[in-house]
């Protein structure tokens, strides 16, 4: 009899039905056909559906998900038979998901959870860590105090590239005129002389004092903007401008301009700021020596810098508020007497190696008193070195959090894994117990009935005798089912010891096995030689035994009966017969326990030989499909591992 695994049946039992509402993860499984068969509750939440998905193809409901890498795993899974794991952005939850997809033959398993949280972390934390590094460059540039365009065409390379603007512009302040006028431009495709100058405008002046920059997001239309034909010729959407100095004494301006307006996350823009606030200090430095101390309390970040034997000559009023004291409180005394923290020495090696070997480095420094992270930054120079103190202490954690969303993630899948184990030996051994348990009293209602059968026939009649022997029937019938199930769950524990296999050889034992038990039929058969495989010989043999008995028993009505077994070019092992065959339509009930194409007055059968051929094919790692029509035969193709070397 011809069977199908049935992966709706087996989820639609209460008990797994219960676990799998239970889950955090999402989950659902899709037949053979791509069907969705099973869907939970978190899974149609997380895709945005309902119970109305289920039965139809699952890339009808989610069309986004056509030509991804979800639709190309999941059928590579099938296809090799074998579980496949993968991150991917869903289109149609517009999130991250990390995906495991479990195939079998009659379908796949799929279980998800939402990643968005974490990928977006690590790439934040990817492009802060470059911006970084980026600004530490940049901050060496203006510390060598090369050329105003110079530094402004390194400010207009990093912002096109960090916040992938294809037009970005410097400003300079005229404070005759009260203007804002371009000294360095990138990506118009022509002369910006409509973009020349800009105001000292309301926008310009508020971000002045508020200290920030701002935004107009429909820059082609917005009326306070100058020159806005440019844009509008352009994919140019969005906009957001950086004015340095103070609305007293403006400096200079950076404006960036992007096609889409999610570019312009506020992580983009911090940087953007940071970039803008060390060329202004740049600037001012050049514009004026005597107003260094101004300059450098301008900046957001403690500032020091030291001689060569690293005694303080300058600290801002940031860093002064670190220790509680006037800045003048802290010239002339020695670094390291600022560096007693356990963790220290490696700063102070940082200072040392920096002034040696004449290199900018960063270091980063863990304050136990403060509870707060800080990142070091040391410019050399000829007469000692500067360091910049950033507080970093929001990236750290967000990289502790990281860090503990992996080790969370990698313990929830070990604790899966598990209850899946766990899950799977329960089965077994339930199948196992029951099985044997139901023999005893089979045994009897058999035996009792024959009993009845010859001491009480004249008093039972005909009539209780033909029930006694239906009762019998039935009875011995579930005996051949138990003996099947026993037979399948002894598969599932049965040591693989590979061997090499002459699979022509067995095909034929078998075959003059079956010939001999019946002997008034006549099949012609066919046996490619040399059929040669590595496996475990005894289950190889229950699976070729069942192939070929399937075969046997369904030319049975056919004079002309035929059986084939052999070979493809594609690498692939086959029976083939000419018997009753099977409508492909079921074709994805034939591997299943206790699915049956056929009545049993038609073919007599248990319904667990191909379900077992199955599982013998799968657990030496290989595949099984079939092929038929009704009343020309039917094709079972299956793989194996090939021997190495072939004997002849």
């Amino acid at each position: 009899m011809r069977h199908q695994g049935s992966l709706k049946a087996t989820l639609l039992r209460p008990d797994l039905g219960d676990v799998l509402e239970r889950i955090t993860d999402g989950f659902f499984a899709l037949d053979a056909d791509w069907h969705i068969v099973y869907m939970n509750r978190e899974a149609q939440r997380m895709l945005h559906t309902d119970a109305s998905c289920l039965g139809k193809v699952w890339v009808d409901v989610f069309p986004l998900a056509g030509g991804t890498a979800f639709e190309r795993e999941y059928h590579r899974a099938m296809a090799e038979q074998r579980v496949v794991q993968f991150v991917e952005f869903s289109r149609t939850s517009d999130s991250w998901f990390e995906v495991k997809a479990y195939p079998s033959p009659d379908g796949v398993s799929v279980y998800f959870r939402d990643v968005t949280d974490r990928i977006k972390a690590e790439r934040d934390l990817a492009e802060r860590t470059e911006q970084q590094q980026a600004l530490v460059e940049f901050g060496r540039l203006a510390l060598s105090r090369v050329s105003v365009a110079q530094l402004a065409n390194d400010a207009l390379e990093l912002l096109g590239v960090y916040l992938n603007a294809p037009v970005v512009e410097v400003f300079l302040y005229d404070q005759g005129a009260r203007v804002f006028r371009v000294i360095a431009s990138h990506g118009w495709n022509q002369p910006a002389h409509a973009r020349s100058q800009m105001p000292l405008d309301q926008p310009v002046r508020q971000a002045l004092e508020d200290g920030h920059c701002f935004r107009i997001d429909d820059v082609a239309n917005d009326p306070s903007i100058i020159g806005r034909e440019l844009f509008a010729a352009s994919k140019i959407q969005s906009g957001i401008w950086i004015p340095m100095g103070s609305l007293a004494e403006p400096l200079a301006m950076v404006a960036a301009f992007v096609e889409d307006p999610g570019e312009l996350t506020p992580a983009r823009i911090s940087f953007a700021e940071s970039v803008a606030t060390t060329f202004g200090e740049a600037l001012q430095a050049w514009q004026s020596h005597h107003r260094t101390d101004e300059i450098l309390e301008s900046i957001t970040d403690a500032f020091v810098a030291c001689d060569r034997e690293l005694r303080i000559t300058y600290v801002n009023a940031r860093m002064a508020a670190f220790y509680q004291v006037e800045p003048a409180a802290l010239v002339g005394r020695h670094v390291e007497q600022f560096l007693s923290e356990p963790d220290d020495l490696h700063v102070l090696s940082a200072f040392k190696t920096a002034i040696a070997e004449h290199h900018p480095t960063s270091v980063e420094r863990y304050v136990v008193s403060m509870e707060r992270w800080f990142d070091v930054r040391l410019y050399p120079w000829g007469g000692g070195i500067a360091a910049y103190i950033r507080d970093i202490t929001k990236r750290k954690l967000a990289e502790l959090r990281i860090r503990q969303l992996n080790a969370d993630l990698e313990r929830r899948v070990e604790e899966r894994t598990r209850e899946l184990e766990l899950a799977n030996q329960e089965l077994e051994s339930f199948a196992y117990s029951v099985s044997h348990d139901l023999r005893a009293p089979l045994r009897a209602i058999d035996g009792f009935s024959q009993a009845l059968m010859e001491d009480c026939s004249e008093s039972i009649g005909e009539t209780g005798q033909g029930y006694l022997k239906r009762v019998r029937s039935a009875a011995q019938r579930m005996a051949e089912l138990i003996d099947a199930l026993l037979q399948l769950a002894k598969i599932a524990r049965h040591e693989l010891i590979r061997s090499p296999v002459n699979l022509s050889d067995m095909a034929k034992g078998i075959l003059d096995e079956l010939a001999l038990a019946d002997a008034q039929r006549s099949v012609q058969t066919r046996i490619e030689p040399n059929l040669f495989v590595v496996g475990e010989p005894a289950l190889l043999r229950v699976a070729l035994a069942n192939l070929i008995g399937n075969a046997w028993k369904f030319t049975r009505l056919r004079r002309d009966a035929v059986i084939t077994v052999g070979s493809s070019p594609g690498g692939e092992f086959f029976v083939r017969d000419n018997g009753a065959g099977f409508d492909m339509h079921y074709a994805d009930k034939l591997f299943g326990a206790f699915q049956r194409l056929h009545s049993y007055d038609e073919f007599e059968g248990t319904g667990i030989g191909l379900a077992t051929v199955a599982r013998v094919v799968h657990r030496h790692g290989g595949s099984i499909r079939a092929e038929g029509r009704v009343g020309e035969g039917a094709t079972f193709y299956f793989t194996l591992p090939a021997e190495v070397h072939r004997t002849r």
